[in-house]
């Protein structure tokens, strides 16, 4: 009877043992012959790659506000999300042809006498280049007029010259963030819709308003904030 008692312990205490080991309870004993445990090799993993800041380009100058809405319109189809931005700045104002003043009185008399008889009844004295006082032939707006007007002088013996007006006006810019991945814009690519003004180009943005401590706000005037022309000079056109 006692044996009988003894088994049924032995095995309610196997069922116990194999119950603890099954559900991970009862850790396995570990090999004590020596042999050393395997250890998985665990590879590290590599730091994320830092991600590249946008880059900012503005896109302009557009005389026009219609030519820098017609751009803008055009950049979204691309996928791009143009802001646009106005400033002041030195824009054409047509061309001026002139000839120089000559330098003694009787030389201006005889010049007036001379383009009279070529048809040119008014010759007013305006300011040129460098502000030297000359004899205008005519104001133009554009390019091709002023030519016909030079040739037409020139068969008749005349070297008149042209001179590109300028005046502060307001012009707009489009901002643009570039993704690490956008490539390049070409400004040749937006030309068509500058119908008006200089020739486009791409330029970094201008510095965004810095807070001045213990006083009123003042900005960092950027490269495209006010714009200054080149001064303007005197060529003859070929």
């Amino acid at each position: 009877m006692g044996f009988l008692k003894s088994l049924v312990l032995l095995l309610v205490l196997a069922n116990v043992v194999y119950y603890l080991y099954a559900h991970g309870v009862a850790a396995p004993v570990p090999a004590t012959d020596g042999t050393p445990a395997l250890k998985l090799a665990v590879k590290p993993m590599a730091p994320p790659e830092p991600k590249l800041p946008a880059r900012c380009v503005s896109v302009g100058p557009f005389v026009e506000l219609a030519d820098s809405n017609h751009a803008q319109a055009t950049l979204r189809g691309g996928g791009y999300l143009p802001r646009q931005r106005s400033a002041e700045s030195e824009v054409a104002d047509g061309l001026l042809v002139y000839l120089p003043m000559p330098t003694s009185a009787a030389a201006v008399l005889q010049l007036r006498k001379r383009l009279k008889v070529a048809g040119v009844a008014d010759a007013p004295d305006v300011p040129g280049p460098g502000d030297a006082i000359v004899l205008s032939l005519g104001a133009y707006s554009d390019q091709p007029h002023a030519q016909a007007r030079i040739n037409a002088l020139r068969q008749q013996g005349f070297a008149p010259l042209s001179l590109e007006r300028k005046r502060s006006g307001m012009v707009y810019w489009l901002d643009i963030d570039l993704k690490p991945t956008d490539p390049a814009l070409n400004p040749a690519d937006l030309h068509g819709e500058a119908v008006h003004g200089p020739p486009l180009e791409v330029r970094d943005c201008p510095e965004p308003a810095v807070p001045v401590t213990g006083g009123a706000a003042s900005t960092v005037t950027g490269p495209a904030e006010r714009d200054t022309g080149a001064g303007t000079a005197a060529s003859a056109v070929p």
